[in-house]
């Protein structure tokens, strides 16, 4: 579980600072305040593959306005767009953290970009075919080269090289060169608010890694969105696996035809089962929730971060999602924290609440500090 995280330069983001971590925490702000930006950052100690990893994760930006995947950025401006756009020439992104496990982590990416021309007989066969449409008139094209690191349960570090006829960066080393890894799982899981349409995050083996009290609990959970929820079950549909649904008087359906509720509490349930240890990181948690569930569904991801040792970080534009929250706490006040992200003439500020503070806040001033 991380403690305390710095984030000194990532997008728009400077000079962040997140402490007294708890096992439940939330992002709070006006839109544009930076609240995704945070969890996009946290993302980046998930891979020692730093490079690969921030490509990943600037394109995720992209699903909602382009589910299908077209016209995509390119990964050279996908990586670009991750420096912090007021810097010139020579760009970077750090970032350090204080953890339960490895005590201090960090990434760090330097670059400078520049231009340069390559002769066609250099280029491999994949890069001739996006020369044509990415070069300039003169046959310059853009190069980032620059330094990396990763220091978390292990270091890594070494020199890179990024052209833009390139889809992967290259690690530079006595005079050789070889494309980074494609990036591996790791112990960080982020749900964008569109997951829930998915199958990305839910799984149909979910119910193995349960307790048998707690699949009780969730099936409470799925019983206030739909109360003819009798059980789940795992089918071969269509050559793979599916979680399916038991209805009353209906037997088993394929939890597609589902509304949002039901589909949310079982992507949030699978993310904990896979992320056993891990962190998960939930963009909009109140998406797909009825104001009338946040309260049940806040108690159940407060319980289940305690038995999994999941710790969470979310966002939320609502109110009654942070209240649910700070109900859902209970007498305790080492399961919540929140934090208020504000942003002013390109400068960031994080103001930090603890959950007794919230509680009184709550009960004072109805929490108003979204």
């Amino acid at each position: 579980m991380f403690r305390e995280i710095r984030i000194k330069s990532y997008r728009g983001l400077r000079d962040i600072s997140l402490t007294d971590l708890e096992p439940v925490n939330v992002l709070v702000g006006d839109n544009n305040s930076g609240k995704t930006s945070v969890l996009e950052a946290i993302q980046l100690f998930a891979d020692k593959n730093v490079l690969t990893n921030m490509i990943s994760i600037a394109r995720k930006r992209e699903t909602p306005l382009n589910p299908l995947g077209r016209n995509k950025l390119q990964p050279f401006d996908a990586l670009l767009y991750s420096f912090p756009m007021n810097q010139e020439q020579l760009k970077e992104v750090y970032l350090e953290a204080y953890s339960d496990i490895y005590d201090y982590c960090r990434v760090g990416v330097r670059g400078e970009v520049h231009r340069d021309a390559f002769y066609r007989a250099d280029l491999t066969l994949a890069e001739m075919r996006r020369y044509g449409t990415i070069c300039d008139e003169d046959g310059m094209v853009r190069v980032m080269q620059g330094e990396y690191v990763f220091e978390k349960d292990e270091r890594e570090s070494g020199e890179y090289i990024f052209r833009e006829t390139q889809v992967k960066p290259e690690k530079r080393g006595d005079d050789s060169a070889q494309y980074l890894p494609v990036k591996r799982k790791g112990n960080i899981m982020y749900i964008s608010p569109m997951d829930i349409y998915t199958d990305k995050v839910l799984t149909a083996s979910l119910y193995k890694g349960m307790l048998v009290e707690e699949k009780d609990r969730l099936l409470d959970l799925m019983r206030l969105f739909d109360d003819r929820i009798v059980g789940i079950e795992t089918a071969v549909l269509y050559g793979r696996p599916t979680t399916m649904i038991e209805m009353e008087g209906m037997g088993l359906m394929p939890i597609s035809v589902f509304g949002d509720g039901v589909k949310k509490v079982l992507t949030l349930a699978s993310a904990v089962i896979k992320m056993r240890g891990g962190i998960v990181l939930i963009d909009e948690f109140e998406t797909g929730i009825h104001k009338r569930a946040l309260k049940y569904v806040a108690e159940w991801m407060i319980s289940i971060a305690n038995r999994y040792e999941v710790q969470f970080f979310l966002t939320t534009h609502s109110s009654d999602a942070l209240a649910a929250l700070v109900e859902a706490q209970g007498p305790y006040d080492n399961m919540l924290s929140a934090y208020r992200l504000e942003h002013y003439k390109d400068e960031f500020y994080v103001k930090s609440f603890a959950g007794n503070d919230l509680r009184i806040l709550k009960n004072s001033q109805g929490l108003d500090i979204l």
